[in-house]
């Protein structure tokens, strides 16, 4: 795509109407929350307006993180990217269960970064020898970011019912059975870790790079993350972990994760910069 369209009248439009979009269906899904009669039967509309929130999101995000061979490799398009990716996930999802409990988050997020990054002139570093084993690497990097994301969502939302349960605080009522949020967890974290562990070991195609600002303490904590995140299956699996405890873990995984790779960007492209 080219750059003219970036700073065209026509890319503004679309990115205000895709955002629009995306808080559209927050507010939707934060309303089926809200309402338990509705919250757990299918929501043509809401998937819908996902769909196409997403279809537009993907197409904004072709034109300025794809320029040629160039990859923009910026900490703001890469979290437009990773929000991208949630919101595909979700909406996806949507077409076998509801999801309106990590929706009500994940779209009106993937509209702000989305707007972040139109109005963000400023992208960052941009690689432009494209290797295929590099771009592989990116893309099964965003991918495990987003589910091990969308699992930290969930864990942040049993925790808070189970605190709710045990105030015995009036509504603290689930609008999909406790066992079909833990499945939905573990989901998550499962295909995540699939994706974290193909990413890793595409990744030291490139650990000759160790001059790249950051790299050293990006693996460091990618690995600790992956081996927080192996011990809470094991434990699930062995053990039987479940409710509060697996949520616990999953969150110390995700923040381990979210230090190795935004964590290490904020520092080199702003602190540092």
């Amino acid at each position: 795509m080219s750059e003219s369209f970036q700073t065209s009248p026509s890319f503004l439009v679309l990115a205000l109407l895709t955002g629009l979009l995306y808080f559209a269906n927050g507010l939707r899904a934060r309303h089926r929350v809200q309402n338990l009669t509705q919250a757990s039967k299918a929501d043509i509309l809401s998937i819908i307006l996902g769909l196409v929130a997403c279809l537009g999101h993907g197409f904004l995000l072709k034109s300025s993180w794809l320029n040629s061979q160039a990859l923009s490799l910026g900490l703001v398009p890469m979290l437009s990217l990773t929000a991208f990716a949630m919101s595909l996930v979700v909406a996806l999802n949507q077409l076998r269960r509801p999801m309106n409990h990590i929706a009500q988050v994940v779209f009106p997020v993937a509209g702000l970064t989305l707007l972040i990054q139109t109005v963000y002139s400023d992208h960052g570093p941009v690689r432009v020898d494209v290797a295929p084993a590099l771009t592989l690497h990116i893309i099964l990097s965003i991918l495990a970011y987003s589910l091990l994301a969308l699992g930290a969502l969930q864990a942040v939302y049993l925790t808070w019912h189970d605190q709710r349960m045990k105030k015995k605080q009036s509504g603290a009522r689930l609008f999909l059975p406790i066992q079909t949020l833990d499945t939905l967890l573990f989901e998550s974290i499962w295909t995540g870790l699939i994706a974290l562990t193909l990413a890793i070991a595409t990744g030291f195609l490139f650990m000759d790079s160790r001059s790249v600002p950051g790299l050293i303490h990006h693996t460091i904590l990618t690995t600790m993350a992956w081996l927080v995140f192996v011990v809470l299956l094991w434990g699930r699996y062995r053990l039987g972990w479940r409710g509060s405890l697996a949520a616990a873990w999953t969150l110390v995984g995700f923040a381990f994760l979210a230090l190795g790779y935004f964590g290490s960007k904020f520092v080199v492209e702003v602190l540092l910069s």
